[in-house]
């Protein structure tokens, strides 16, 4: 049995003994002589193995390119115009992102008090009893990191549509061949890989560019625009033209089918978690970091929407367009400032690539520490400067493998961004049920606390991600046939099921939890 939890009670005792729940730095100090961070990650049975060189600004930087709002949001906005149209974008933004925001304030409070490598799994095992703790941690693990590779997959997939629509703006030439698709991904998920071998401090000087790139990059998009546009659409076209091309009769299925294009914006900011082992003084920047980048996410795509709204030229042009981005820019603004856009976008989508990469890496090292995963002696590795290479390596063999099965069915890339979006925040939600249903009064609190609106928010947060899940596991069309079927749900029920029969086949003999490391 894990000695982690018993480690846990000693930080709890030393915050009581000094008349609160928050662990005090100057204490662990005084009573180890260790710096703070390397003092708390030892209260938690791990010794520290990353150099502590990540900043607020960086690890905030670092969530907020990784959901790559800019990018991201114009990727689907042709198609989600099927789907409510106009005026669905811009109210879907407004319903989704304020449960986001409760969302990313409860997992604030848990990274304050437990601020792990492991993030998610670890939480949900910290938030459990004795009994549950190792399966909830175990189940939660497999969901988190099954969506991190989805939304990898995704990105990649993206930056090479990026690169497409480049060449078909250049030369007016489309090219369709699933074969060059897939290869340009490969090639992308490689570069990707290859940065992050690069390191915590390449990744932090990447996230500083990445802070400005977004930031210039974003306000040249909705300056420009705007401002070249041939013509504008009215207020009352942008904020109360429905359309519904889904083949569903009720326009509140469609309503909620468009939630899918804010959802998918929306999640990423969980990545900082992964790397909070080498951020400096954690229990307070980490937090600090995920309510900056999900509130200047929120603030980015409101802003962003608007103007690409009022900017469209043909609305019907855009829905049967095969590079709706491509055309939309195109038409706005010109040839040449088209594809100036669409290198913007492609920069940014490749940091986001980039960061989430590197996050995956360093979370299948934290379940290899903690013997979570096949051969975990294997890939609990780190190189002499500190890198989890085989990690990303083997991360890196799995996106690769599970692309090919694009090449047999037209719809298996929607699935994976569905499966994406769900996943992730399925992931999100579970360490807030298992404080709900073993930790609702008695969770460790760390320097960051939401005080009496923790369950409240925690509540909220649970029933909205239920209710999203749902909706992103309905079909985007009717009627529903093979071609149209949204597959997610079968692809997420593949990952829970093969996560239990893994359990009781070997994990429930082999897994009791977060191991400690401290004496290795």
């Amino acid at each position: 049995m894990s000695k982690l939890k018993p480690q846990v009670a000693q930080v709890e005792s030393l915050s009581e003994k000094n008349g609160d729940s928050d662990i005090s730095s100057s204490n662990i100090e005084h009573v180890s002589g260790l710096d703070y961070d390397a003092q708390r990650l030892q209260e938690f049975g791990y010794k520290q193995e990353f150099k502590r060189e990540i900043s607020m600004i960086v690890l905030a930087g670092f969530g907020f390119s990784t959901m790559a709002v800019l990018p991201n949001w114009l990727v689907g906005f042709g198609a989600s115009l099927v789907a409510g149209g106009p005026s669905s974008l811009w109210w879907t933004w407004i319903t989704v992102s304020p449960f986001v925001m409760c969302i990313g304030l409860s997992m604030a409070e848990v990274i304050s008090a437990y601020p792990l490598a492991g993030g998610i799994y670890s939480w949900c095992y910290m938030l459990s009893n004795e009994e549950w703790g190792p399966f909830t941690s175990w189940v939660s693990g497999y969901v988190n990191l099954s969506g991190m590779l989805a939304t990898n997959m995704t990105l990649a997939w993206s930056c090479a549509d990026f690169v497409f629509e480049i060449a078909n703006i250049h030369s007016g030439v489309e090219i369709s061949s699933q074969g060059a698709h897939v290869g340009l991904y490969c090639g992308m998920l490689i570069a990707g890989a290859l940065y992050s071998y690069l390191g915590l401090k390449c990744s932090s000087y990447l996230n500083v560019f990445m802070m400005y790139w977004v930031l210039f990059g974003t306000l040249i998009v909705i300056i420009t625009i705007p401002a070249m546009s041939p013509t504008h659409t009215s207020g009352e076209w942008v904020f109360t033209e429905f359309i519904n091309r889904t083949g569903y009769d009720n326009d509140g299925m469609a309503f909620l089918l468009g939630l899918l294009q804010a959802g998918w914006c929306l999640i990423g900011y969980g990545a900082g978690a992964q790397i909070v082992e080498g951020t400096k003084n954690a229990d307070k920047t980490a937090p600090r970091g995920i309510i900056i980048c999900v509130a200047g996410s929120i603030i980015q795509g409101a802003a962003l929407i608007l103007p690409v709204m009022f900017s469209i030229q043909d609305v019907e042009e855009l829905i049967d367009s095969p590079y709706p981005i491509a055309t939309f820019f195109e038409r706005a603004t010109s040839r040449p400032v088209a594809i100036f856009f669409m290198v913007i976008l492609l920069v940014t989508q490749f940091g986001a690539l980039c960061n989430n990469t590197f996050a995956m890496g360093q979370l299948i090292w934290a379940l290899a520490r903690d013997r979570c995963i096949p051969q975990a002696n294997f890939w609990y590795s780190l190189d002499s400067r500190k890198i989890p290479v085989r990690g990303l390596m083997l991360q890196l063999l799995i996106c690769i493998v599970a692309i090919m099965p694009s090449f047999g069915s037209p719809v298996y890339w929607q699935a994976i961004m569905s499966t994406a979006v769900i996943c992730v925040n399925v992931s999100y939600g579970l360490p807030f049920v298992c404080r709900l249903i073993w930790k609702r009064n008695t969770m460790q609190k760390g320097p960051f606390t939401l005080g009496k609106f923790s369950i409240p928010l925690n509540i909220i947060s649970i029933v909205w991600i239920i209710f999203f899940a749902v909706i992103l596991c309905l079909p985007q069309t009717y009627p529903v046939t093979p071609e149209t079927m949204n597959w997610s749900c079968v692809m997420i029920s593949a990952v829970v099921i093969f996560a239990t029969v893994f359990w009781f086949a070997a994990g429930r003999y082999t897994y009791k939890g977060p191991m400690q490391n401290i004496d290795t």
